[in-house]
């Protein structure tokens, strides 16, 4: 009797140690398929959620580009310029969950870099933040970068210490060509956009429609070349659309031009340098957008944010 007892309880030992071990091999599958599992479903999640974002971000660039055109078409219209400001002071409006940037710059309210002189010039320079004499010198360059008189010249004139490695001897054809100048290398392109054009073709500029910085410096001077507000031949068109508290903003900028036939609305001459996300300023003050974009695109934009 007592042999049986001893049976039964080794076989109960055997029992328990074996359920013991499939508990413990249970437990470790579980680990090796969570640990193989779930950074894959993370990794998963993640990655939706940045095509989530670049959908969006699409989807508001896309709205930007087409709000971009109507305000375009009010400018050329002559409606445009009696509610924007044209030096690029933003104006902005709400639509449900989501805010609208407008920036207008007149060009005329800018330096153009192929008809200002050197004097003119060199205070688009300062704007910078360039020193007296440093500003001189670029706009010294810059006149030099453009003018072929130095093909008839007998004696090479001297290479400039903040001009580009050669001269173009050629009118700019972009205001980013300024870049190839040592001293504007680091400056970005939103910066020189700020002060200078190839579009405005004349060679005064508009104080009163030049951005805030530009102003100041050209009241620090004098020129016949500062005039009053003349007709715009061009403008640069800036839309930012945010939607609120998700950090994802769509934007759309471009330079437009007055075409000379009538049954064109505008012409999109090319591309405003993109500004970083994390620099675009907060909305400040708010308009109606049916004062901004129109009656019927205010009840678009209405139906679309709901």
């Amino acid at each position: 009797m007592s042999g049986r007892t001893s049976h039964d309880r080794a076989s109960a030992g055997d029992e328990s140690a074996s359920s013991g071990f499939s508990l413990v091999a249970v437990l470790v599958f579980m680990l090796i398929v969570s640990a193989i599992v779930v950074p894959f479903a993370v990794t998963a999640k993640t990655r939706l959620m940045i095509a989530n974002n670049e959908v969006e971000q699409e989807r508001l660039s896309l709205l930007a580009e087409g709000l971009g055109n109507v305000v375009a078409s009010q400018l050329t219209g002559g409606t445009g310029t009696k509610t924007f400001a044209l030096d690029s002071t933003p104006a902005a409006c709400r639509s449900g969950a989501f805010s609208f940037d407008v920036r207008v710059q007149d060009h005329g309210g800018l330096i153009d870099l192929n008809a200002a002189d050197d004097h003119l010039l060199a205070l688009g320079f300062a704007s910078l933040g360039f020193e007296p004499q440093a500003s001189q010198a670029l706009a010294e360059a810059t006149v030099r970068f453009r003018d072929n008189a130095k093909l008839f010249a007998v004696q090479p004139r001297p290479r400039s210490a903040v001009g580009p490695p050669e001269d173009k001897q050629a009118p700019f054809e972009s205001v980013s060509e300024l870049q190839e100048f040592s001293a504007l290398a680091s400056l970005s392109l939103q910066s020189l956009h700020a002060a200078f054009t190839v579009n405005s073709k004349r060679g005064t500029i508009s104080a009163d429609r030049a951005p805030s910085r530009l102003r100041a410096a050209l009241a620090t001077g004098s020129s016949a070349a500062i005039v009053q507000a003349a007709e715009a031949s061009a403008y640069t068109v800036d839309v930012v659309v945010r939607r609120d508290g998700s950090g994802i903003t769509g934007e759309a900028g471009f330079i437009i031009e007055k075409p000379p036939v009538s049954d064109t609305a505008f012409w999109r001459v090319s591309r405003s340098p993109a500004r970083d996300a994390g620099t675009l300023p907060a909305v400040v003050g708010s308009a109606g957008c049916g004062v901004l974009f129109g009656t019927e695109a205010a009840q678009l934009l209405q139906e679309w944010s709901s």
